[in-house]
């Protein structure tokens, strides 16, 4: 093997690649300007180079292959993942922000009060006093800006690396008592959940119907007034999935419709999807009806009206209270 490099005048520098790997070695052999080097072969497996003067003709001969060569190498030893060839970057140490209290409760204010209320006591979402006994800062501070998958605590895409700091340690001032509690007894209230047929809808730990929304972990997302209100009036305030933050785009959850086909036959159920031609309903015995707009007579949507039924009037206040009490113990990670 005959590998022949010509010191350029600007450069100043040789390089040559060994046989079996693609690292490039690089020497600031002192070199005539126009002087060429080169390295020949002389061990078994052509591993161990010697240097020599090239003559005239293998200069003139080598040094267009030489480009081509060269560009090879550098093509090929830029596709081996950083630090087979060079030596990568240091590491940019974690940034650290000082909380600041004040700007952590108008944060809040303005993106968690919504659902957590403005003294994080709990509305649409739990109360969150006590809530930073249980996490770190850490888990506090990606929460708040990537949400909880799986439940109805979204991410924000407008929440800085700062901000998310200060929404974390106001969250952490709200001290551990909680500011919402419910007065019914959790054991009562699971007889009541049974015996009034919650769970032909509802699923809890796998057991139950698929209708209305599963509740294994209702306790984590929904505060006793909030429980309290939806048991009474389940049409009212739908939840909504997706919240908006830069598009507006957001989507509510357990819309009631009711279809008419051109042949008069109606269709009542809750909306489970739908784009510009389709709706998908899902109707009291579970049926999924998917519907093609443009064959429709008609499609309204019914507000205030849901599947379930009211339990105003149906149960006395305390069973409500001892119903919301179980609900509230259904969180994640509960036995």
């Amino acid at each position: 093997m005959l590998i022949c490099l010509e010191r350029h005048a600007s450069f100043g520098l040789l390089i040559h690649c060994g046989r079996n790997n693609a690292a490039l070695a690089v020497t600031s052999k002192a070199l005539a300007a126009s002087e060429s080097v080169c390295y020949e072969s002389n061990g078994v497996g052509g591993n161990s180079l010697e240097m020599r003067r090239c003559s005239g003709n293998e200069a003139r001969e080598t040094r267009w292959s030489l480009i081509v060569s060269i560009t090879a190498i550098l093509a090929f030893a830029g596709a081996f993942p950083r630090g087979a060839c060079a030596q990568a970057p240091p590491e940019q140490p974690p940034q650290h922000f000082t909380p600041d209290l004040a700007d952590g409760k108008q944060q809040f204010q303005q993106n968690c009060s919504v659902c957590h209320g403005v003294d994080g006591g709990g509305e649409e979402g739990p109360d969150l006093h006590g809530v930073g006994a249980k996490y770190s800062d850490a888990e506090l501070q990606n929460i708040a800006r990537r949400g909880i998958p799986g439940t109805a605590m979204p991410g924000s895409m407008t929440i800085s690396e700062k901000q998310a700091v200060d929404i974390a340690a106001y969250v952490r001032s709200l001290g551990a008592v909680a500011t919402e509690t419910s007065t019914g007894d959790p054991q009562k209230g699971e007889a009541v959940y049974k015996s009034s047929g919650c769970s032909v809808c509802h699923m809890i730990k796998g057991q139950g119907g698929d209708i209305g929304p599963e509740l294994t972990t209702i306790g984590s997302m929904r505060g006793p007034a909030s429980l309290k209100q939806r048991l009474e009036d389940p049409g009212a305030n739908l939840p909504k999935v997706g919240a908006g933050f830069m598009f507006g785009n957001s989507y509510t959850e357990y819309v009631m419709y009711r279809a008419v086909e051109k042949d008069g036959h109606a269709i009542e159920g809750m909306r489970i999807g739908e784009d510009s031609f389709t709706i998908d309903l899902k109707d009291a015995t579970g049926k999924i009806h998917a519907l093609w707009k443009p064959d429709l007579r008609s499609l309204e949507r019914e507000p205030d009206k849901s599947i379930m039924p009211s339990f105003k009037g149906t149960l006395s206040s305390a069973q409500l209270d001892d119903l919301v009490a179980y609900l509230g113990t259904l969180k994640a990670g509960a036995q």
